[in-house]
């Protein structure tokens, strides 16, 4: 889910070899974040196995208007924030050990990030 537009999306996604590991691309065109999240929703995904991926306030209000996860890519330390995703976010949502504990540290890192 992204708010930038359909054709800048699959370029980058292309560009990076990453087409083939989804199975849809929501942009603009699709509408809102949060109405693209409410919409999968309605398919039958299960809200404590989604998880927003984002680096900024948009992206975590959609999350909590669905009631999904949210990770923070943390302004400046992009890369620190993507291996965290890889190391340790992840493996805790497909354990099911993603819980309101975690994810209340992982807002609070992000708010204290966007106040510096």
């Amino acid at each position: 889910v992204s708010s930038a537009n359909q054709e800048a999306v699959e370029a980058e996604w292309r560009k990076h070899s990453l087409e083939d590991d989804c199975r849809v691309l929501l942009t603009q065109e699709a509408g809102s974040k949060a109405f693209c999240i409410g919409e999968l929703l309605k398919k039958g995904y299960d809200p404590n196995n989604m998880l927003m991926v984002g680096d900024a306030p948009g992206d975590l209000d959609a999350a909590k208007k669905n009631g999904v996860w949210f990770y923070p890519i943390l302004v400046g330390k992009e890369g620190e924030s993507w291996a965290k995703l890889l190391d340790e976010a992840f493996p805790k949502l497909l354990e099911g050990a993603f819980d309101a504990d975690y994810q209340n540290s992982l807002i609070g890192m992000f708010e204290k990030n966007l106040n510096m």
